[in-house]
């Protein structure tokens, strides 16, 4: 119980009213900016990222399961880091929304498109691939949000605790893997959203959550 409470001091109601405000509006202010990709979410596309390398990698149904493992992920995450650890929260959410925007940037100026293919399976992977291409337009690839968004998450949990960090990131590394392997980004994409996860978050680290 002292080890609980030690920790709750740590988060959002442990660290006072301003912290409390600053945290609830960077969680408005994420759910906002996620919103925006809808909005963008179509085309016409300027650039086509597709290389050879990526005709050679199949669709893996199996790789539906980390893929569509992202919005819980990400919820649960920052839950537990807004009730035990403010700071990271604050620093995460900051990440996560420059994130957004630099990649939205790229769909609103570089609007980017994936051939994806017509799959023929009936099994029960198959058809989520199928519902995870009914729900999303096949646009706003590069960079891959799944892919940034996910190693942010991977980078903070490795900053709060190690031991936790490496299952985190190891599944975070399925995430990554799935965005190519259920055909919904090509590699480019993925580098890409590796490159913007670890430059945003090295600022942030720096500037925020250091000041804890």
């Amino acid at each position: 119980m002292e080890w609980l409470k030690s920790q709750l001091r740590q988060g959002v109601f442990g660290t006072g009213w301003v912290n409390a405000g600053i945290s609830i509006l960077l969680a408005v202010g994420v759910y906002v900016t996620s919103e925006i990709y809808a909005l963008l979410n179509h085309g016409p596309n300027v650039i086509f990222l597709k290389s050879p390398l990526d005709d050679l990698i199949p669709a893996v149904p199996l790789f539906v399961i980390p893929y569509v493992s992202l919005e819980p992920f990400i919820y649960a995450t920052l839950v537990f880091f807004l009730l035990f650890r403010t700071r990271i929260f604050q620093s995460a959410a900051l990440t996560m929304i420059a994130a957004w925007f630099v990649s939205y940037a790229f769909y609103f100026f570089l609007q980017s498109y994936i051939d994806r293919p017509t799959l023929t399976g009936t099994d029960t992977l198959t058809q989520m691939i199928r519902d995870v291409y009914a729900s999303d337009n096949p646009y706003n690839d590069f960079p891959s949000l799944h892919t940034s968004l996910s190693t942010v998450l991977a980078i903070y949990w490795w900053r709060v605790d190690k031991r936790i960090g490496i299952p985190v990131a190891i599944w975070v590394a399925l995430i990554v893997a799935s965005t190519v392997f259920v055909k919904q980004h090509y590699i480019a994409d993925m580098f890409g959203g590796l490159l913007l996860a670890f430059g945003a978050s090295w600022m942030f680290l720096k500037t925020v959550a250091s000041r804890q």
